[in-house]
């Protein structure tokens, strides 16, 4: 299968450089977003152990790589979220609350999954998406 397009990640974002080139890739009308963690641009982790202000950056990385795309929020129809850390009922009510924040009354189809540990030792949470655009 022949990729349409490819999609860089923001030129503003400083860790990109040794991260791979792709951010999403495009077929047809269907937008594959790698999987997002709480990396600010500067290449660092935000929100420490805060599960809640890493949810908002990985959040705010989907949103921004997804406008490189002319995509926005309300294109995803599918989000894997991957935890690395205890789901306590706490946990839960925060990160709802933030993926609240971008997507309001509107809820992707979604898988959770918990795993032992991501890339980085401090990632809490990360979150792939596949967005839809509208036929042109």
């Amino acid at each position: 299968m022949r990729n349409d397009h490819i999609v860089t990640f923001p030129p503003e974002w400083e860790w990109e450089r040794s991260m791979p080139p792709a951010s999403i890739v495009r077929t047809g009308n269907t937008l594959y977003l790698s999987g997002q963690i709480a990396l600010g641009p500067d290449g660092t982790i935000v929100g420490g152990d805060d599960l809640k202000a890493q949810s908002f950056q990985c959040f705010s990385n989907i949103q921004a790589v997804l406008a490189r795309a002319g995509a926005s929020m309300r294109d995803i129809v599918k989000l894997v979220t991957y935890y690395a850390c205890d789901m306590t009922p706490e946990a839960v009510k925060a990160y709802w609350e933030v993926r609240g924040q971008f997507f309001g009354d509107y809820s992707p189809a979604s898988t959770g999954v918990r795993v032992h540990s991501l890339i980085y030792p401090d990632c809490l949470i990360e979150v792939e998406a596949i967005a839809v655009l509208p036929s042109e």
